[in-house]
């Protein structure tokens, strides 16, 4: 289990380090809604490392909508990107990050 929280931390550090970068054109005041071709490269990252780690396609799409629905909550996407740089380095990034793939993880087993 520890290492399936360790990938879900890679890949969210995989994801900042890409840059899947894209501005968005619009953004209302209030909003930490990501841009489309964000959120795209990392559902496709997630699915991909999810599934590598043994959940079945809904299992995965059902924790990759959770955790980025999450992170767009809690962060904007400069604040994402800057917490998932940190987290190589920094334990209590890393801990927050692995902390939201824990709680969605935990939403789909007792779901």
């Amino acid at each position: 289990m520890q290492y399936f929280y360790s990938s879900l931390l890679t890949l969210f550090v995989l994801i900042a380090a890409k840059g899947v970068s894209a501005q968005s054109t619009f953004k209302s005041p209030d909003s930490n809604q990501y841009p489309d071709e964000f959120v795209r490269g990392y559902a496709q990252e997630c699915m991909q490392t999810s599934m590598g780690e043994g959940l079945v396609e809904a299992e995965a799409k059902q924790l990759c909508n959770c955790t980025i629905d999450k992170f767009q909550s809690k962060y904007s996407l400069g604040e994402f990107k800057q917490l998932t740089a940190a987290s190589v380095s920094d334990k209590k990034a890393e801990a927050t990050l692995v902390e939201v793939g824990q709680i969605c993880f935990e939403e789909i087993l007792y779901d």
